[in-house]
């Protein structure tokens, strides 16, 4: 009697620790897999090859703003450079099965002019600002200046009665467009507050009011203002480096 109730006694611890072990496990595997402080991810996205990946980010966007602002009759009245480091979502690219954080520059800079945008477009187009081209579907797709001119000459109608895209002038890693008649203005990149250090929004100039700095160059219908917006491949900003999943953040496992 005394051994079958050892045997028993034998079975039933063995029965519990099957059932408590897996979930042990799996509260240790959620543990090392957890998300990393804000100070751990401050460190990720500051090593060497991130801090490179931006500067080269950071003076492609001045050169193209500084290009632009020299041409004759374009004046710069403000650049936003939002920097922020987050991690991805399932409709990003880059899966957060595989990668803990994607860094990306929100810029744009905007510009004024006092004459006729159409007179101001070909200057731009032959200063070599960037590289100007059309991009999209069909027979006439935008983002050159014959395209823009065109829309403008045509009503924004082509030869069989399609409506045109919008013009703009288009270039592999921006876009510029202009005010038009009917169409609203698009808000500048908010001040903030951002909710942490991974939120860095740099402006030029740096304490003025975004939106009204372009209200006033708006004023009275005095001024065009430019948009030049920066994104490739459809989306409005610029990836510049990626911190992939499998490092080790203190004791854990990313």
């Amino acid at each position: 009697m005394k051994k079958l109730l050892k045997d028993l006694a034998m079975s039933l611890l063995l029965l519990v620790a099957m059932l408590v072990n897996p979930l042990l496990n799996g509260a240790q595997s959620l543990a090392a897999q957890r998300w990393p402080t804000e100070r751990r991810k401050l460190k990720l996205v500051d090593t060497p090859r991130a801090r490179a990946a931006r500067a080269a980010e950071r003076e492609r966007i001045r050169g193209l703003v500084e290009a632009l602002g020299a041409v004759e009759g374009v004046e710069h009245v403000l650049t936003q450079v939002l920097d922020q480091s987050t991690r991805p979502t399932f409709h990003d690219r880059d899966s957060p099965r595989h990668t803990l954080l994607v860094c990306r520059i929100y810029a744009r800079a905007y510009f004024v002019v006092r004459e006729d945008v159409l007179d101001v477009l070909p200057r731009i187009a032959a200063a070599g600002v960037a590289d100007w081209q059309a991009h999209g579907q069909g027979p006439d797709p935008q983002g050159s200046l014959e395209h823009a001119l065109r829309w403008y000459r045509d009503g924004g109608v082509d030869a069989h009665g399609r409506r045109m895209g919008s013009p703009c002038l288009s270039s592999p890693g921006a876009t510029l467009t202009w005010d038009r008649d009917g169409i609203p203005h698009r808000d500048p990149i908010p001040a903030g507050p951002y909710i942490n250090r991974l939120f860095v929004l740099e402006q030029t100039p740096p304490d003025a009011d975004a939106a009204q700095l372009l209200r006033e160059a708006r004023a009275d219908g005095r001024g065009v203002v430019l948009e030049l917006a920066f994104g490739a491949d459809w989306v409005d900003y610029c990836q510049y480096h990626k911190v992939a999943r499998g490092g080790f953040a203190g004791r854990g496992r990313l």
